[in-house]
């Protein structure tokens, strides 16, 4: 795979990988810069295969750094609903592979940014219950499976948990290792990763280790107020991105 890519395209590949390793032990909303230069580099559904990987080195580095602020009582109660949507996103895949399921994902994020915003705290206390953790598992699930777009609905889940910067991103490190193992098998058996592809993804492992080192100093800097509008900005150009493009 390597020898058929452009300059250009090799560039884009680097971009990337640096990207997803900065947004996985930091804020996270330069991800989905990372989807778009992948899709520029690998056009098609080979986009996806080549990021999967990245991401999953990616999300064991975040662990690594964050291992003592993942909030287990939260993840636990998601585990069943992600699996639903995991099977509907594959099946979905399966069944209807050139449908544009984006735009319904970016427009589902696009409503839950308005809801979080809207809502006074009194509200947000019901909306932590047990509908909207069973409604934000099953799409987390999907859309991951579907366009690695789980991180913005992942977000604003959490954004009205109360966490802190660390225990936000801790929590958001084990849930995605977690979801993106399981995904390999099934992104292996739909054709998406390869061992060609596998092979890409360990020349540009050095290039996401220093993204996420890069990513975990910088978080360091940003206070709590402004990690929480940085979240919510990349939550929306993510849910731009998707409906628009």
């Amino acid at each position: 795979m390597i020898s058929d890519l452009s300059t250009l395209q090799l560039l884009y590949v680097g971009l990337a990988a640096l990207l997803v390793g900065f947004s996985k032990t930091s804020v996270g909303g330069v991800g989905i810069l990372a989807v778009l230069l992948m899709a520029l580099a690998i056009p098609g559904k080979a986009s996806p295969g080549v990021l999967l990987p990245m991401l999953i080195a990616a999300d064991v580095m975040a662990v690594l750094y964050y291992r003592r602020d993942c909030q287990w009582h939260i993840l636990l109660k998601l585990v069943p609903h992600v699996a639903v949507g995991l099977a509907l996103g594959y099946f979905a895949l399966r069944l209807a592979p050139d449908f544009n399921f984006e735009k319904i994902i970016g427009g589902t994020i696009l409503a839950m940014l308005i809801l979080d915003l809207a809502l006074s705290e009194t509200v947000k206390r019901y909306v932590r219950g047990p509908v909207m953790t069973g409604i934000t598992g099953a799409l987390a699930g999907a859309a991951s499976m579907v366009a690695n777009a789980a991180g913005p609905v992942f977000g604003v889940y959490l954004l009205q948990m109360g966490l802190t910067k660390t225990e936000f991103v801790g929590t958001r490190s084990w849930f995605f290792l977690v979801i993106n193992i399981v995904k390999l098998p099934l992104a292996a058996h739909l054709g998406l990763v390869t061992p060609q592809s596998l092979t890409l993804n360990l020349v540009y492992l050095p290039v996401i280790l220093i993204g996420a080192v890069l990513g975990y100093k910088v978080l360091g800097y940003i206070n709590l107020r402004l990690f929480k509008i940085l979240i919510r900005l990349a939550v929306l150009i993510t849910a731009a991105r998707l409906i628009l493009f």
